[in-house]
């Protein structure tokens, strides 16, 4: 009898594994013996990965990871997300014999320009890792080329389109009612983020940009989808700028696409994606988009005109809100994307199985 493979396959959260991951778990346990690490319930290996990339509870995750890994002697280990690979591969540092390791990159947290000292202490830590790194999987252009150049891993460097979106082919119908809680007329034009709370998603240029718009005379109101550690700070923002009724936090709500389906337009502020799912969801809807074009958006939206404005650039922002709104061409069903075909569970479900399982299936061949 074959021996089955034992894999370790880890993000940062296990509501990340369970939004984005289900299919691929299943595929993997029927010849594998698969086992999960996040933080969060309902997972194998229950770990903390604290936000804050150097913290002391990190390192004490880093023991933490080292022993597991010791003890239940995997034969691969499949990472995803920035935080949970960083910390993984650390705990494999010195170690005599390892895993195999591919990295699944949702995003570098560092532009390929290094612009700043976060940005190089970031690409540092990569090239630290690298040997502890087989192959690598990445979702934008932007990625690629800082993984080739710096000769991230050991192996190969794979583009995916992602791990694919899955959703209703027939439009989604708005709820009246929950639109009217956020939006007091059919005039106002609504917009809609889903994203964490956090300053690299920058929901507190949204919230500027947003007063910019009421003060020039669009009736617009914004509806942050999410929680996160910059709630306060947003409050804060919100109360100072006096759109309490005007910036609605609703925090975690699943499934989102209701809040989509009352939306009139959706807008990102986002300093750095990977592929974001949050912008291929309001694709499915058929909503306008107005993000800022940094990498991962780029690759999604190129071809699509009065999409992309320069990050942090509030006038250019502002300047395509007004003509989605003047043209009165917004909400659910009023752009159509056909490149979102490709980006689809059932496009990419068969490469991304073979991207995952190849590594280690090779390595179990030669040896």
């Amino acid at each position: 009898m074959t021996k089955r493979h034992k894999i370790l396959y880890v993000a940062s959260t296990a509501s990340h594994l369970r939004r984005f991951h289900a299919p691929y778990l299943a595929e993997l346990k029927k010849n594998a013996d698969v086992y999960t690490m996040a933080t969060g319930e309902d997972v194998d290996f229950p770990v903390l990965f604290d936000k804050h990339f150097f913290s002391f509870a990190n390192l004490r995750s880093i023991f933490k990871i080292r022993k597991i890994l010791k003890q239940e002697q995997f034969d691969a280990v499949l990472l995803h997300t920035t935080l949970a690979a960083f910390l993984v591969r650390a705990a494999m540092l010195l170690s005599r014999k390892r895993p195999y390791v591919l990295n699944v990159v949702h995003g570098y947290l560092f532009s390929k320009d290094q612009k700043g000292i976060k940005d190089r202490v970031l690409l540092l830590c990569e090239k630290l890792l690298r040997n502890n790194t087989d192959d690598i999987a990445v979702m934008n252009a932007e990625d690629l080329e800082i993984a080739q150049k710096h000769r991230l891993c050991r192996g190969r460097v794979d583009f995916i389109n992602g791990m694919g979106v899955d959703g209703f082919w027939e439009l989604p119908h708005p709820d009246p009612a929950l639109r009217a809680s956020f939006a007091a007329t059919e005039q106002e034009l609504l917009c809609t983020f889903v994203g964490e709370l956090s300053s690299r998603k920058n929901q507190i240029f949204l919230i500027r940009a947003l007063k910019a718009l009421r003060d020039s005379g669009i009736p617009a109101r914004l509806l942050l989808v999410g929680e996160g550690g910059e709630r306060e700070t947003l409050e804060a923002e919100i109360e100072a700028l006096s759109l309490q009724n005007a910036v609605f936090l609703t925090g975690n709500c699943e499934p989102v696409t209701p809040y989509l389906a009352i939306s009139d337009l959706y807008v990102s502020a986002s300093r750095s994606e990977g592929l974001p799912f949050n912008v291929m969801e309001a694709m499915l809807c058929g909503l306008p988009i107005v993000a800022s074009a940094t990498k991962g958006q780029t690759d999604l939206l190129t071809d699509m005109p009065n999409s992309l404005y320069p990050l942090d650039d509030t006038d250019a922002f502002c300047r395509l809100v007004k003509d989605v709104y003047v043209q009165k061409n917004y909400g659910v069903g009023s752009r159509s994307y056909p490149v979102l075909s490709q980006y689809r569970l059932s496009s990419v479900f068969e490469k991304n199985i073979d991207v995952l399982t190849r590594g280690f299936l090779q390595r179990r061949k030669n040896e």
